[in-house]
């Protein structure tokens, strides 16, 4: 899927969610695909974005194949470091004041699993790799800090950090992109804000990204 300004990131499913307890109160959250083996942690503070309110913002898409992307979705989850932020922010990518975290597992259809590469991992939100070719149509002022492979036990792919303005403001991405061993399955997990926010944040974002694992399918 490519970026859109006014389009939506992608479609809903089920999400299973675990916190961790202890001696007193709890530090993290953990979200969990239990199917698909991928987990991540946020601060206990951040504030869920449910499933319900992600599928709902997400059916009133009129983007062409938007439906069919909807249906294979398998897990999807987000969570912002601010309160009171909705389903329709999650989704239109415009650069948070907040950090946003956001993670999804969708089926590929038989087309797509002759697609994907390295590259269509890479531009899975916006097209990074026409923009450090030069091949994309429009491109803004940009640029990238990390653009490294990335290989765990479930799948393997790319992870990219980068940063790019648009309408003035410049957001930075920590994008992961994974394809299953299987090579049906397409594994995002994003966190983004402002480059200001980012900065401000940095350690909280490493942690969370760090966090971030698939073990791949219980079979």
């Amino acid at each position: 899927m490519k970026f859109r300004q006014s389009t939506a990131l992608v479609a809903i499913v089920a999400i299973s969610t675990l916190v961790l307890t202890s001696c007193g109160k709890p530090s993290q959250n953990y979200a969990i695909d239990t199917k698909d083996g991928v987990y991540f942690a946020v601060p206990n503070s951040w504030h869920l974005i449910t499933t319900k309110e992600l599928a709902a913002e997400e059916a009133l898409s009129t983007q062409a194949g938007a439906a069919d992307r909807l249906a294979r979705v398998q897990w999807q989850i987000a969570y912002s470091g601010e309160a009171k932020v909705s389903a329709a922010r999650v989704l239109n990518f415009q650069a948070p004041n907040s950090p946003i975290v956001y993670a999804r597992v969708r089926a590929l259809s038989a087309t797509e699993i002759q697609q994907v590469s390295y590259n269509y991992l890479r531009d899975l939100i916006v097209p990074l790799s026409g923009w450090e070719d030069g091949s994309a149509t429009s491109i803004p002022v940009f640029g990238v800090k990390t653009d490294e492979e990335l290989v765990q036990k479930g799948a393997r792919g790319v992870h990219a950090v980068f940063n790019f303005t648009n309408y003035g403001i410049s957001q930075t991405v920590n994008q992961i992109g994974l394809l299953s061993n299987d090579h049906r399955s397409l594994i995002l997990f994003v966190i983004r804000c402002t480059t200001d926010c980012y900065t401000k944040n940095l350690p909280v974002i490493e942690k969370i990204v760090a966090s971030f694992t698939d073990k791949g399918p219980n079979r």
